[in-house]
């Protein structure tokens, strides 16, 4: 189901499946999270398994995953109900990799400083776009989302 029905995240409900992540290769006060390959088919289509990912059986979890085609990684968001939200780690400003502060409970540039909320809208330039958010959908234990390089 598409992000558009969805209410933003409770901040105990978001980061109660991503306590102990944070993207590979980031500095800060945030965890560690690893972030993981997979694969791409036909028309940038996605799927995954809910079983091969348990932070994203509950609503509140993520998982940072790499889809092939992608330079940067994306943030997979668990939320109520069937809805799913898959936002592009890649911030609007200059490109870096963004990350997920648990404590602050925002994503953060390590950058310059930009910072977005859980839907990836900018809170804190320099950025003044919100990250790309890809179409996504829930069907039983099946998660699709479609990715093109931004």
């Amino acid at each position: 189901m598409s992000d558009s029905t969805h209410p933003s995240l409770a901040r105990r409900t978001f980061v109660g499946g991503g306590v102990g992540l944070v993207l590979a290769g980031c500095a800060g006060s945030a965890e560690k999270w690893e972030v993981k390959p997979v694969a791409v088919r036909e028309e940038g289509l996605v799927e995954l398994e809910l079983k091969d990912y348990p932070e994203l059986i509950t609503p509140g979890g993520m998982v940072a995953l790499r889809p092939a085609t992608l330079s940067k990684p994306v943030l997979v968001q668990r939320l109520e109900g069937d809805g799913v939200r898959v936002l592009s780690l890649r911030c609007t400003h200059l490109g870096c990799t963004v990350r997920w502060d648990g404590e602050a409970q925002e994503l953060r540039c390590p950058c310059h400083g930009s910072r977005f909320d859980d839907r990836g809208t900018p809170t804190k330039g320099p950025a003044k776009q919100g990250l790309a958010l890809y179409d996504s959908q829930l069907e039983g234990s099946v998660l699709r989302f479609w990715v093109r390089e931004q």
